[in-house]
């Protein structure tokens, strides 16, 4: 599940049913034996019973995930890891060090990469295909996830993920380069105008916002009229919960994952019902990697996020994608920021979710080629 505020909810609701499928089989399976081991008559319903649910909890997937995500049209439809880049690794004076992989010729305009919260930079594999014969690439993992280490003190505000920003966009050496965020990183690439505008005249030279919000995405969230009076009493406590619990979180990830009900939650929380098998895996994959302390922490720093007073002010070109069925980040919030920014153009992905640039891929290629071309060419 890519980790904003609201879908926290759906994940531990997620882990405690696979815990109690698990304890269901037990229990089905306990009853069973302890009549038979004293020698009384045992009802063999109940171990039959508890086994099949056992297989269940144990081994879901193998019949859902059939059913989930249909089969790749093309080769190059199917999303596959990333090939190794020219690797930099960038110590932080808060202790963690990102890891940032290039591709491409490094005389070339830069497009440079942030992803969103829960995953690695291996999302922008159809990136990576598509632009690296032409464009430099620069790809990092944000702190905590993918190869990143986390930061001594365990704080992910967004002010300082900005910073992180800032100091992947000196490996672009001064060359015209293009912000692209996903989510979170959208979020990121906002925060960093908001902080430092001296540097976007000098060498920005547009921004990619990809199922982003200008505002705390409890705001901008699927069903927010009912999740803005929980945030408080209960979707911060629970961030908490998950950061003490996270040995037990990753624990009921895992079941999720065994049980199929994580390749379900994402296939209809991420995505508009188009997804290959490979795009579905790679996000429940990532659930697996991801750290629920490290995600919660992330999630705290999300609700304290605020980048709407810099809208009217960025006169960088910007384009926008929003999902049709995008339930993280409502397609209204797309229609917010295209409407104050001063040079926005946005595309609608249909039917796309939160990962709609994978699951509409070739659309999402082609705008922002065509977009990264205008940006170069208004530059040279």
């Amino acid at each position: 599940m890519l980790f904003v505020p609201p879908l926290l909810l759906l994940v531990w609701l997620m882990g405690l049913l696979s815990v109690a499928v698990l304890g269901g089989a037990g229990w089905l399976i306990w009853e069973w034996y302890d009549n038979w081991a004293v020698g009384l008559p045992a009802d063999w319903r109940l171990l039959y019973a508890g086994l099949a649910v056992l297989v269940l909890a144990l081994c879901g997937r193998w019949l859902l995930v059939p059913f989930l995500g249909r089969k790749p049209r093309t080769e190059e439809e199917e999303w596959r890891p990333l090939p190794p880049g020219t690797v930099h690794r960038l110590p932080r004076p808060d202790g963690s060090v990102l890891h940032v992989e290039a591709y491409g010729p490094e005389d070339a305009p830069t497009l440079l990469f942030t992803h969103g919260w829960g995953l690695s930079r291996a999302e922008w594999w159809y990136a990576q295909q598509h632009f690296a014969g032409r464009y430099r690439l620069l790809l990092w993992d944000l702190p905590g996830l993918g190869q990143s280490d986390s930061p001594d003190d365990q704080v992910f505000e967004l002010g300082r993920l900005a910073g992180h920003l800032g100091a992947v966009l000196e490996l672009a050496g001064g060359r015209p380069t293009i912000l692209c965020g996903h989510s979170i990183g959208g979020m990121i690439t906002l925060t960093f105008c908001k902080l430092h505008p001296e540097r976007l005249s000098s060498q920005i030279a547009g921004l990619v916002l990809t199922h982003t919000t200008p505002t705390n995405p409890v705001n901008t969230a699927w069903g927010a009229r009912f999740l803005r009076p929980l945030q408080g009493p209960l979707i911060r406590p629970l961030c908490h919960l998950t950061i003490w619990l996270s040995p037990l979180v990753r624990v009921m990830n895992a079941l999720a994952f065994l049980n199929g009900l994580n390749h379900l939650g994402n296939h209809f929380m991420q995505f508009g019902g188009t997804e290959t098998r490979g795009q579905l895996n790679f996000t429940v994959l990532s659930d697996l990697r991801a750290n629920p302390a490290v995600a919660a922490r992330g999630m705290l720093g999300m609700m304290r996020y605020d980048a709407v007073n810099v809208l009217p002010h960025l006169t960088l070109p910007t384009l926008i994608f929003k999902g049709d069925k995008d339930k993280a980040t409502l397609p209204s919030a797309g229609d917010w920021m295209a409407g104050t920014l001063p040079a926005a153009e946005e595309v609608l992905l249909a039917p796309a979710g939160h990962l709609g640039l994978l699951e509409q891929h070739r659309e999402w290629l082609k705008a922002v080629d065509a977009f990264a071309q205008r940006c170069f060419g208004a530059r040279s």
